[in-house]
């Protein structure tokens, strides 16, 4: 205790040394938290929104936000956010539009609306609070997030076009989100400056405005990059990467330099800007970008819970979270419903995409934005929007996270598969051969630290990759819940009794998948084709891929 004292009134002499130490906690937490993350498939926000409540002024006050001073807090902030939204519109591809266009135009149309319109009278009337501070938390949970969307699709099994909408809506309603937060915003300022007769048409303009900067900056960015790379080649990947670091900051401060706030919107357009137009080093600005949003979401996360009032998430209570389940259970279905009205899904396929809207990054790093804001402006309600948005982030996350694997299950709507057992060079090379016919449905069990490593850019692509001991009867139990739709079992493993063993599990199963095996040893062929399993073995296999070779020597060649 004695030590604890000395060291807090050593520290009391040096508040720079503060500062360090508490940045320094927060990096190493956001360490833990990923990790734990990858351990458990849980999103990552939820350790860290854990941490900062233990860890916060309310906890045992190891993260106080106060130590960087009410500007310095709201200069990291604002970089923070303008980072993670630069990001997410870096990662929307305008070619995903092309597919399901009509159902993603309209989950990032009408079905903000509806949720902004339908929450801010839900939120008002149940927590009883001012219409515009109500406007402003509905608008910052109008959008989902493809950080919390990702993890969660990678262990489940769903048809790919539920996944595209899904990774679609999430990356595209977030530019979306934060221009409705943006005028939202403003026009809670405007109120307070001039009265609430204040007239919407200089905020539009000024939003107008902003993005058309957005835009000219972002556009700006690309062709001086491809410029540079013209006269400098070859252009090194980090000067580039400096470069849309400037831009990102540059489009956030000319939006701001035209209306105070507006410089998130401009942000997120030239991210947009930027990830559709082609330069040098695009993947390692991704990247890039990449490891610093990972960087801005651990800082603002840690910051949000760190300095939740928890007596002000008692007083909302259980009213508060009624409103989060409206939310989830009324308002969601609704706007899936009018806003997929016309494209060819099916009902099962609507019903999971409605219950799959998990608020995340975005909806957290604005709340906390725009709340410091608003205490800057001495405008009443900040804690509310603090304390709502942490209690939809936790309940979303948590109950549709935890639950998407046994709605995908209840509705059926896992794909025809074929499964394949080991991800070494047999049933990697199989897999891309499978892909150029079959864009969905292709499942890989792998227990290989090394080569699940090898096996992630697959698992992007749409493969469902999972980590399991194959011998494990309980895996096909319950990580492969859609057994029924598995049409094949391949099995490439380099050990013979492993893909017996697995080819019997499945079989007991379901007796009507049809099994593939390679054999390592011809001994055991036999007792392979007595139990109705298909056994092919590599060397054989290659001299008939060598015969047909030989016998249409000007045939293209096969793609080995």
């Amino acid at each position: 205790m004695n030590d604890l004292t000395q060291l807090g009134e050593y520290l009391s002499h040096y508040p720079s040394l503060v500062i360090v130490l508490t940045t320094a906690l927060i990096f190493l937490l956001g360490t833990i938290a990923q990790i734990l993350s990858d351990k458990t498939s849980l999103p990552a926000i939820i350790f860290l929104l854990l941490f900062g409540s233990l860890l916060g002024k309310q906890g045992l006050n190891w993260i106080n936000p106060d130590v960087y001073s009410s500007v310095g807090i709201r200069a990291i902030i604002a970089v923070a956010v303008a980072i993670v939204v630069f990001e997410g519109g870096l990662m929307i591809d305008f070619n995903h539009l092309r597919h399901h266009l009509v159902s993603v135009l309209g989950l990032i149309t009408l079905n903000v609306l509806i949720t902004i319109l339908a929450m801010a009278w839900v939120t008002s009337h149940l927590l009883g609070i001012e219409w515009r501070i109500a406007l402003m938390y509905a608008g910052l949970v109008s959008v989902t997030g493809p950080t919390v969307i990702a993890p969660i699709l990678r262990r489940i099994h769903v048809s790919q076009k539920v996944k595209t909408i899904l990774e679609t809506e999430a990356v595209l309603v977030d530019a979306v989100g934060v221009i409705a937060a943006v005028s939202i915003f403003n026009y809670i300022i405007a109120g307070a400056s001039h009265g609430p007769d204040a007239g919407l048409m200089p905020i539009l303009k000024n939003m107008l405005l902003s993005l058309v900067l957005g835009a000219a900056t972002g556009s700006f960015c690309a062709w001086l990059a491809r410029r540079t790379a013209t006269l400098f080649s070859p252009m090194r990947g980090e000067v580039v990467r400096m470069l849309v670091l400037g831009t990102t900051v540059s489009a956030y401060m000319l939006g701001e330099l035209v209306s105070h706030e507006s410089g998130i919107a401009s942000v997120a357009v030239a991210g947009m800007i930027i990830g559709n137009t082609p330069f040098p080093h695009k993947s390692s600005i991704k990247e890039f970008k990449g490891d610093l949003t990972l960087l801005s979401i651990t800082v603002v996360f840690l910051l949000l819970s760190a300095s939740l009032d928890l007596n002000l998430l008692k007083k909302i209570g259980l009213p508060g979270a009624l409103c989060v389940l409206i939310l989830m259970w009324v308002v969601r279905p609704v706007g899936v419903l009018l806003s997929t009205a016309f494209e060819k899904i099916s009902w099962r396929e609507r019903i999971f995409i409605s219950w799959l809207g998990p608020r995340g990054i975005v909806a957290a790093s604005a709340a906390t934005f725009f709340s410091l804001e608003m205490d800057a402006y001495g405008i009443e309600g900040s804690g509310i929007i603090r304390g709502m948005v942490f209690m939809t982030v936790l309940i979303t996350v948590i109950i549709e996270g935890a639950g998407a694997k046994y709605m995908a299950s209840i509705l059926d709507i896992a794909p025809s598969s074929v499964l394949i057992v080991g991800g070494g060079v047999v049933g990697k090379k199989l897999i891309e051969q499978l892909k150029a016919t079959q864009k969905e449905g292709i499942i890989l069990i792998e227990n290989d630290p090394q080569r699940l490593e090898s096996l992630k850019k697959l698992s992007s692509e749409g493969v469902y990759v999972i980590s399991a001991d194959a011998r494990e009867e309980k895996i096909y139990k319950d990580a492969l819940h859609q057994l029924k739709n598995i049409t094949t079992l391949i099995t490439t493993s380099e050990d013979d009794w492993l893909n017996l063993r697995v080819c019997q599990i499945v079989k007991k199963i379901n007796p009507e998948v049809r099994l593939i095996s390679v054999i390592n040893d011809l001994k055991g062929r036999e007792v392979f084709e007595n139990l109705g399993i298909q056994a092919i073995h590599l060397r054989e296999a290659a001299a008939t891929v060598i015969y047909v070779l030989m016998k249409s020597p000007t045939s293209e060649a096969l793609p080995l």
